[in-house]
């Protein structure tokens, strides 16, 4: 037993072992640090002043003291008005010190509070978790406050501190060992020593330059998915010694669990993944595998999280197989992979981790011919006798074995019966014989339903739902407040996803989250709910929320309350007000988890029914979308339909459910798709609305821009212009409305090479804007832009520039140098000044852009890369060809690497390379890349956009180059053809591609062919399609 519970003592003692974490051990030499690198010989002595220094009390030490002290006193006072016991609280103080000793051995604690203090709490729950199954139910919530103040004042404090300083000079110099290896390699050989601390010094930079961004880095051990915790006094099961040498010996790397529901596979598959967190393995992966769907989502995340690229036009399930394909060629290492609840074992086709080292867990119901599909199969199946009545005996403290007997074989000895019968007879104070009279005697009238490989009595029903009516009971009696909010929580767990809800979401259920918080506690105790290992999630066993719903919520009212509860919560899930940009996609990915698993529950489909649930359907499609995460957006395709399905298909929630997933399917580069969304929401919203309608325009606007994305432009051009007549009959010529109808408009005849049209429409809006609008507005700016890259375009260069000047210097004085949308001025002032022939001062710009986009918005950026595709080009203008080279090479490998092969930004960057090694005389270089490119492009976009036709010219180009003459008249051919019927005889792609042709024709001594080209003949035109393809950052209102 411990001591009584000193909170002043507790503060002291978890200050000074947080502490302990940040001690080294390190007496460097001065006479052998004497010829360091100065970084590294300033980072030496700054580590042996704060050494010396140890003696002293430490800064952080004592702030965080002071503050605990204050904060534990304040939870004590709480907790010593509940029921729980000194001993209960003082365990969890016992255990709370041993995970902090252990912690101590780990000096990247204090560095993980520096770097990630928004997840620092998560972090420290994780590391805890291993202590926090030991403690008592009742002490749970004030384990998790000793964990949350911890927390908060360590990461209040760490930054700056000495502790900090040690910590992060010691993960740099790489411990005692290798600093004493440097000792001795001074001596060996100064200069590869020098080397390597110089390194070292470059590391101490780039750390504490990572600290002031506050970015993340790469994680070494990846703890994904909500796993539940290990119950307290978990029993051990027939078959474990054996499953745990599988496992951890490498002799089994496939592994099923099987037995019915409530059998412990869950439980028993959270015991080996607790084990493999302990032991550090680098990967622990606990996957909901409900669904195919649910599955693939889950593997995505981790894939992502792994640090896998997932550009957005990349399905989910080739991101997956990426991420197997990489642990497939990993170096051996231990990783867990758990399947929990897998359903459907097609389900698991494709994407089973097979690697060395990997070792995979499913648990199912299913009872199949495991071993002939390649699993080693064990039956999870029910207790032995005298461990059901060992577990009733030890948890309610009754040594009346018979009664427990009872119970057990009453309860089939199913584990999660026989768990709940504890917990029921210990929390409603009865003995095991008076909870055996009341088990046998209630009048509960229906058995609860059973699925597949369900074999159980009728009376774990009956156990499960005492429980609820107990629980509910006891509320009602002592704090009625709590009832309803238990009750809504029963209701809203036991209709979402089956793999839990997030925590922080239940407790804003009701303004005094105190309440809540109590409730759930409550409700934990009574093993009714439990929690993931790092307290994100709140989960429900599967069975006990069917007995909720099949007992409770058989009554319509009480179903329709509970579904009230249940879409009220998600939809106080305000993604727009949250600030942090990572922070609004896990609320995305949070939302998106529910929603996908309302659908594939059929308990749960009566949701769609409800139009606020539709509604939040449609709102986080947009959000998904708007995040950069249209794939995950797609999930919800079969959300989607079924919305259709329930609230019909011309309900208004339905179609704007229809609308953003259109838009998602669009942003993802899927655009056939998109546009048949897009065409029957048209349809439908004319029949509906009528064609005047806004939501119809915006419909009709919608289309008109897959349609432009697509190079459908005379489809797009027939929308827009219907468009804007319209919304200038609605809302006038100057609505807001009204103008980017008339930009968007602008920007198709700008597309199609109807030049001066567009420049009569973005003239009128400028002048529209500046009016209405102010000539500094950001609208304004835009349309100026618009206009200056249209005159840009015909050739008026003067008045282009003048535009653009004018706007580089608002954005200066209106955002600053630096900002985003002043660089995007700067570069496209750049191209304007390169098309003048202003080389000088064009690379000056570009240069000035890429140095700065690359501080602020770091390499890899795609707006940094617009810029170093820009300089490039100008370089190979001005015949600095190795440098554009170069450059167009880092460009074509980063956009590889993070929007993946046939990105259309990448395949503009492969045809930019093409044209340098073109003109540097590199052409079967050349030849190869056109080659490919005109593959991917005819395959992604279409034969007849006017990118894959722009390829198709430059290979002829370098074909005719080659001596390949008959290859390259082919070509030239069908690019006359297509872009005579897809531009018109006069545009100027379709001079330059006639004079090509001609050109080839000529070479090959056709010249009667080349002749007829042209009504008037000449010899004297080369104008050759170089096809260097700049971004020139363009803005458009959409």
């Amino acid at each position: 037993m411990a001591d009584p519970l000193s909170f002043a003592v507790l503060s002291a003692s978890i200050t000074g072992l947080l502490m302990r974490g940040a001690a080294v051990a390190v007496d460097p030499s001065w006479g052998s640090a004497a010829s360091l690198p100065g970084d590294a010989l300033n980072a030496w002595r700054s580590l042996r002043r704060l050494q010396q220094g140890q003696g002293q009390k430490n800064p952080l030490e004592a702030s965080i003291e002071s503050q605990l002290r204050k904060q534990v006193d304040a939870a004590g006072e709480r907790y010593e008005r509940t029921s729980v016991t000194q001993s209960a609280l003082a365990g969890a103080v016992t255990e709370m010190e041993v995970a902090l000793r252990d912690l101590s051995e780990d000096e990247t604690t204090v560095l993980e509070a520096v770097r990630h203090p928004d997840n620092f709490e998560t972090y420290l729950r994780r590391r805890a978790g291993g202590r926090r199954q030991n403690v008592e139910a009742a002490a749970e919530p004030f384990f998790d406050d000793l964990t949350r103040i911890v927390a908060e004042e360590f990461i209040r404090h760490a930054p700056g501190s000495r502790a900090f300083d040690i910590a992060a000079l010691k993960q740099l110099l790489a411990g005692q060992e290798q600093l004493l290896a440097g000792q001795e390699q001074l001596l060996e050989g100064q200069a590869e020593t020098n080397e390597r601390l110089s390194a070292v010094a470059t590391d101490i930079k780039e750390i504490h330059s990572a600290v002031t961004r506050n970015q993340s880095a790469l994680p070494t051990r990846i703890r994904f998915g909500s796993r539940p915790k290990v119950t307290a006094g978990f029993v051990k099961r027939e078959g474990q010694d054996e499953l745990f040498d599988a496992i951890f010996t490498h002799a089994e790397p496939k592994t099923v669990l099987t037995g019915m529901r409530g059998s412990g596979k869950t439980q028993l598959a959270a015991a080996v993944a607790a084990r493999c967190e302990n032991e550090d393995w680098p990967i622990v992966a606990w996957i909901n595998a409900a669904s195919r769907k649910e599955l693939v989502a889950d593997l995505y995340e981790l894939a992502i999280r792994i640090g896998i690229d997932a550009p957005k036009d990349i399905p989910p399930e080739n991101i997956v197989r990426r991420f197997l394909d990489q642990l497939r060629s990993a170096d051996a290492a231990d990783r867990l992979f758990v399947f929990d609840n897998v359903e459907n074992l097609d389900d698991l086709k494709g994407l089973t981790p097979e690697a060395d080292g990997v070792r995979a867990i499913i648990t199912t119901t299913r009872h199949l011919d495991w071993n002939s599909l390649g699993w080693s199969p064990m039956v999870v199946g029910v207790f032995e006798r005298e461990q059901s009545i060992t577990l009733l005996c030890e948890h309610t403290g009754d040594t009346h074995r018979d009664a427990a007997d009872q119970i057990a074989e009453a309860l089939g000895d199913l584990p999660v019966a026989v768990t709940q019968a504890a917990a029921t007879a210990k929390w409603g104070n009865y003995s095991l014989s008076e909870y055996f009279k009341r088990l046998s005697t209630h009048p509960l009238e229906s058995s609860i339903s059973r699925l597949e490989g369900d074999d159980y009595p009728d009376a774990v029903g009956v156990a499960l739902f005492m429980a609820y009516e107990q629980v509910l009971e006891q509320l009602r009696t002592k704090h009625p407040q709590q009832e309803g909010i238990a009750i809504s929580l029963l209701g809203i767990l036991s209709l979402l996803a089956a793999s839990g809800v997030p925590t922080h979401w239940l407790l804003e259920l009701d303004d005094d989250s105190d309440t809540v918080r109590d409730t759930l506690s409550f409700l934990k105790r009574s093993s009714i709910l439990q929690e993931s290992i790092d307290g994100d999630k709140t989960i429900i066993h599967r069975l006990q929320g069917q007995v909720y719903r099949e007992t409770y919520l058989s009554n319509q009212e009480k179903f329709s309350e509970a579904r009230t509860h249940a879409t009220t919560l998600l939809n106080e899930i305000d993604v727009d007000r949250i600030e942090n940009f990572e922070q609004q996609r896990q609320e995305t990915r949070n939302l998106v988890e529910q929603i996908g698993a309302v659908a594939s529950q059929d308990h749960s489909s009566p949701l769609f029914s409800d139009p606020d649930f539709v509604a939040l359907l449609a709102t986080t499609l947009r959000n998904a979308t708007d995040l950069g995460m249209p794939q995950l957006a797609l999930t919800l395709t079969d959300s989607v339909t079924q919305a259709g399905c329930t609230l019909g298909p011309d309900h208004p929630d339905t179609l704007a459910s229809c609308n953003n997933l259109a838009c998602a399917y669009q942003a993802a580069g899927k655009l056939e798709e998109a546009i048949t969304l897009y065409e029957q929401n048209l349809t439908d919203y004319t029949r509906i609305l009528g064609p005047n309608h806004p939501s119809t325009l915006t419909s009709r606007n919608n289309l008109a821009c897959t349609y432009h994305d697509a190079g459908k432009f005379e489809e797009a051009i027939t929308l827009y212009e219907q468009n804007l007549k319209d919304f200038e009959d609605l809302l006038g010529p100057h609505h807001p409305d009204t103008l980017t109808s008339r930009n968007n408009l602008a920007n198709a005849y700008q597309a199609t090479g109807r030049l001066d049209e567009a420049i009569t429409l973005y003239e009128q809006n400028l002048t529209d804007r500046t009016q209405i609008l102010g000539p500094h507005h950001p609208d304004t700016l835009t349309s100026r832009n618009n206009l200056a890259y249209t005159y840009q375009a015909t050739g008026r260069l003067d008045e282009a520039i003048t535009l653009y000047e004018q706007n580089l210097k608002d954005f200066e004085d209106l955002l600053g140098p630096h900002h985003p949308d002043t660089l995007t001025s700067r570069n496209n002032l750049a191209n304007a000044y390169q098309a003048t022939g202003r080389l000088d001062e064009a690379i000056t710009l570009y240069e000035q852009n890429l140095t700065d986009r690359t501080q602020i918005l770091g390499p890899h950026h795609p707006d940094t890369l617009t810029s170093r595709n820009n300089l490039a080009g100008a370089y190979w203008q001005t015949d600095r060809l190795d440098e554009a080279i170069t450059l167009y090479e880092q460009n074509l490998k980063d956009h590889i690497h993070i929007l993946g092969p046939h990105h259309p930004d990448t395949l503009t960057t492969q045809v930019n390379l093409a044209v340098a090694y073109r003109t540097a005389g590199r052409l079967d270089e050349a030849i190869t890349l056109y080659e490919l490119n005109l593959t991917d492009r005819i395959h992604i976009l279409g034969p007849h956009h006017p990118d894959t036709l722009t390829t198709q010219v430059n290979l002829a180009v370098a074909y005719l180059t080659a001596g390949r003459l008959d290859e390259a008249i082919s070509l030239q051919e069908q690019t006359l053809k297509d872009f005579e019927n897809l531009l018109g005889p006069n545009h100027p792609l379709t001079l330059t591609s006639r004079h090509n042709l001609a050109d080839a024709y000529r070479a090959a001594g056709r010249i009667e062919d080349a002749d007829k080209l042209f009504e008037t003949p000449s010899d004297s035109e080369e104008d050759e399609q170089n096809g260097t393809e700049e971004d020139p950052d363009q803005e458009t209102d959409s």
